[in-house]
């Protein structure tokens, strides 16, 4: 079982990448020449118990699943999958579906009545289900193997009109120019601390 926790034990440029408020595809953005969003996978899945437990509900049911690689440059850095309970899909996040290649965060960063919850962290263990999971999806989209043995990851779930969505990202590239947008670095007002934002 992963363990989330509120502590972002991430060292460097990745503990700012982690840590950092607002949106990511954005700021990925601003870290190189070009950006894109690679759509893996998107429908009716099963959905997974810690799923279910981050959107405060204690079954297992039908979700609405969008797995995605984003590029910078044309490489592939973060594996993002987006979960919600299947009749959300429906409702209040009905716009996941007709997303196509845009970034979630033109949903998330550009609409009002959204909440998100503080950002939880983990680092996926060699033998845990969601590393394997990440490493089978990074291979069939790149052709080629995850090379970090633990990959950190991070969540956080956003409501809109008392539906809940569960964003998951995960920092699976190795050797990428994790440099920060600009060349700036990071500041105390990028990284999220213990509160809602």
């Amino acid at each position: 079982m992963t363990l989330w926790s509120r502590r972002n034990s991430q060292h460097g440029t990745r503990r700012g990448w982690l840590g950092a408020r607002g949106s990511l595809s954005a700021r990925l953005a601003g870290a190189g020449q070009s950006f894109g969003v690679q759509v893996l996978r998107q429908g009716r899945q099963r959905m997974r118990a810690d799923e279910a437990r981050a959107l405060g509900r204690t079954r297992l049911g039908p979700a609405y699943v969008r797995e995605v690689l984003l590029r910078v440059d044309d490489i592939p850095v973060v594996f993002a999958r987006s979960v919600t309970w299947h009749a959300s899909s429906n409702g209040p996040w009905r716009s996941l579906r007709g997303l196509g290649t845009r970034p979630l965060a033109d949903v998330l960063f550009q609409r009002l009545g959204l909440e998100r919850m503080p950002l939880e962290f983990a680092r996926f263990k060699p033998a845990s289900r969601w590393q394997r999971d990440v490493a089978h999806a990074w291979r069939l989209a790149t052709t080629n193997p995850l090379t970090i043995k633990s990959v950190p990851a991070r969540r956080s779930v956003f409501t809109r009109y008392g539906a809940a969505l569960l964003v998951m990202e995960v920092f699976a590239a190795a050797h990428v120019p994790w440099r920060w947008p600009s060349g700036r670095h990071c500041t105390s007002a990028d990284v999220l601390t213990d509160r809602k934002s």
